[in-house]
């Protein structure tokens, strides 16, 4: 992920957070809780079961809460274009899950470019911003302990 902070020139504590108004309105919508899960409020869920230990709480968040920052813009000049919105994305989540609750949250950022097999695309490329509540029983299963190890993506987490 470094490298491509270097390219964008981003940083992460003096960006501003203005988002485009397609982004802004998810994050105005607001969160809906569900089972002890923060749900991102537009989202349309289906019914998870039982959600009985943290493991599947968190789980369950981080599938559902899953913002593709490429389903929102689809003329962009280049791919790395993706990156600082998802990284401002994830600033104005940061801040919104702080002031609506009393609890730490976990914001993911990926990114990759699109990849080809032979002349097929393998990957497509974009940036995902997810999150999911941090709770101690499940932490080390949702806890990233060497982000360099990844190698098909840059990862990026915010807590």
């Amino acid at each position: 992920m470094d490298s491509y902070l270097d390219q964008i020139q981003f940083k992460f504590e003096s960006a501003e957070t203005d988002l485009p108004n397609e982004l802004e309105k998810l994050l105005d919508s607001g969160f809906r809780i569900e089972q002890d899960c923060v749900l991102i409020k537009d989202f349309q869920y289906f019914g998870p079961g039982i959600l009985d230990t943290d493991f599947k709480k968190c789980e369950y968040e981080v599938f559902l809460n899953n913002i593709h920052v490429d389903d929102y813009f689809k003329h962009l000049n280049s791919e790395l274009e993706y990156l600082p919105i998802g990284l401002k994305l994830a600033k104005r989540l940061q801040q919104k899950l702080t002031s609506s609750f009393d609890a730490d949250f976990r914001i993911i950022v990926s990114f990759c470019e699109t990849t080809l097999f032979g002349e097929e695309i393998d990957v497509y490329g974009g940036c995902v911003v997810k999150f999911h509540k941090i709770r101690p029983s499940a932490d080390d299963k949702f806890k990233f302990s060497n982000l360099e190890d990844f190698e098909s993506e840059a990862v990026i987490t915010i807590e």
